[in-house]
């Protein structure tokens, strides 16, 4: 039994230091190159010759799903584009059941009284999901650029023509996409909201610029960017074999040689989660969705040695959901692995499990300053904290995202409540405006609440054999568990 645990816990651990040394080095990377950085993803100087260049055809995609809170608002914000009336046309690409679709019809006279042609595309199956929507609204386009909007959304006015006209963002021809910074329609000024914006904040402000300079894959995030239509259609389209179609997209076109170019100066607002069980299913979704990737690409990703720069760095970012799973064999492992690992080896892998706990406080520090200008003291610090406590929290909901991704093609793509900026609500644990579209509680609810209980239990068996020192991470463990819990039962408590 001491061989068999010793061997899944140096494994765990082995695994999880793999992926904090990628982290490490492209975090390394940043501090070391940063104004270099900076530069790759700033807006560039404006061409005269932008003044008088032909504006190429734009279709602009918006696909909704019961989206009742947001929708009037998304219609609007595009129709507002100071791009040439009659170079973008909008499709309203709507799956939806409920009085969303009525909105819609509400606004579609105010646009074309605009002189703006909009077409509202209604589908009488959810076939394929959203990468099924967006495949219908290609299929009645002929322009040469494809711009993507989820509901809640609110590009600029000047989004269109800052990208294509002035910024030469598509003047190289090997440029699939191009990628704009999310941004946050919420004030982000509470230690939840802190906590769920903090990690797309890394992904925005240094993971994503680094990996561009580095001239890895730049991948799309699903909304707030622009498609070269030549690109979708050279790589096969939108796939509803993942759920995450806007990653496996943004993967086949790099195979074929084309790549997204990431601006990070021009930011798109939208918002964040309305509650906890909204974030965990995002999050599961964005797991499973990652995994499912991983199954479908990984061993084209591995075998492109003549296209991808780092091809190894490629696979370990398709399954940088990984983490959580290895997190969670890591806690049931932990008690076993103090009293049964020989002590020598046990300190050893804490070492590497160091490694891997550290790496991600470091990186939203460094997140902080970049986003911030400067540390921000002990405001810096709770964010920190609380960033790392949903984080951890989540284990169990991502390793479940994980394995089903693992096991299964496809899948619903449920929605992610939002709406929250629009009812005026400024909480985490309210649901708002978005209560009709609150999600019942996940199985994974009670697994957490399972947990919890084996952390208390298994630290207080530590504690009895002497190992008060050992029990602690257990305990803390346990605690960022309890918060998700306790932030799912909040709205329920109300």
């Amino acid at each position: 039994m001491s061989l068999l645990i010793s061997c899944f816990y140096a494994l765990a651990a082995f695994l999880a230091a793999a992926f904090s040394f990628i982290e490490i080095r492209l975090l390394w990377r940043f501090m070391k190159n940063r104004a270099a950085i900076r530069d790759i993803c700033a807006l560039k100087n404006e061409s005269p010759e932008s003044h008088n260049r032909q504006s190429p055809l734009v279709t602009i995609q918006i696909p909704l799903y019961n989206e009742r809170t947001t929708a009037a608002q998304i219609v609007r914000s595009v129709a507002a584009q100071d791009y040439p009336k009659d170079r973008f046309n909008i499709q309203i690409l709507d799956d939806s059941t409920d009085e969303t679709s009525e909105i819609v019809v509400e606004v579609l006279d105010e646009v074309r009284d605009q002189g703006i042609s909009i077409e509202h595309i209604r589908r009488d199956n959810r076939k394929g999901y959203k990468a099924g929507a967006l495949s219908e609204g290609l299929k009645r386009s002929d322009a040469e650029f494809i711009a993507v909007f989820d509901a809640d959304f609110v590009p600029e006015p000047d989004f269109l023509r800052r990208l294509i006209l002035e910024e030469q963002a598509f003047s190289d021809p090997t440029v699939a996409f191009v990628q704009a910074r999310w941004a946050w329609n919420q004030p982000v000024k509470g230690l939840l909201y802190s906590a769920l914006a903090l990690p797309l904040d890394r992904h925005f402000y240094v993971q994503k610029p680094t990996r561009a300079f580095l001239g890895h894959v730049t991948t799309f995030n699903g909304s707030g960017g622009i498609w070269r239509r030549q690109a979708v259609d050279e790589a096969g389209g939108w796939s509803a074999a993942t759920l995450t179609e806007d990653l496996d997209l943004s993967y086949r076109c790099a195979l074929r040689g084309w790549r997204g170019h990431y601006i990070k100066e021009i930011s798109v607002s939208n918002d964040l989660p309305s509650h906890m069980s909204a974030l965990k299913l995002q999050q599961r979704r964005w797991a499973k969705g990652s995994a499912q990737c991983f199954r479908r690409l990984a061993k084209r990703v591995l075998a492109s040695k003549d296209v991808l720069k780092d091809r190894w760095d490629e696979a370990f970012l398709l399954a940088g959901y990984a983490i959580h799973p290895i997190l969670l064999i890591n806690v049931l492992l932990w008690p076993w692995a103090v009293l049964y690992v020989d002590r020598m080896l046990f300190f050893a892998l804490q070492a590497l499990m160091g490694l891997a706990t550290a790496v991600v406080p470091l990186s939203f520090i460094v997140t902080i300053t970049e986003r911030d200008g400067s540390w921000r003291g002990a405001s810096s610090l709770r964010e920190i904290i609380a960033g790392l406590a949903v984080g951890v929290g989540l284990m169990v909901n991502n390793s479940v995202g994980q394995a089903e991704g693992f096991l299964v093609t496809g899948g619903e793509f449920a929605r992610t409540p939002k709406g929250v900026a629009e009812s005026g609500h400024d909480s985490i644990t309210s649901v708002g405006a978005d209560k009709a579209y609150s999600n019942p509680l996940h199985w994974t609810f009670f697994a957490e609440l399972a947990l919890i209980s084996y952390c208390i239990v298994a630290a207080v068996l530590l504690s009895t054999r002497g190992e008060l020192l050992w029990a602690m991470p257990l305990v803390l463990f346990g605690t960022c568990i309890a918060v998700v819990v306790r932030l799912q039962m909040a709205p329920r408590l109300a």
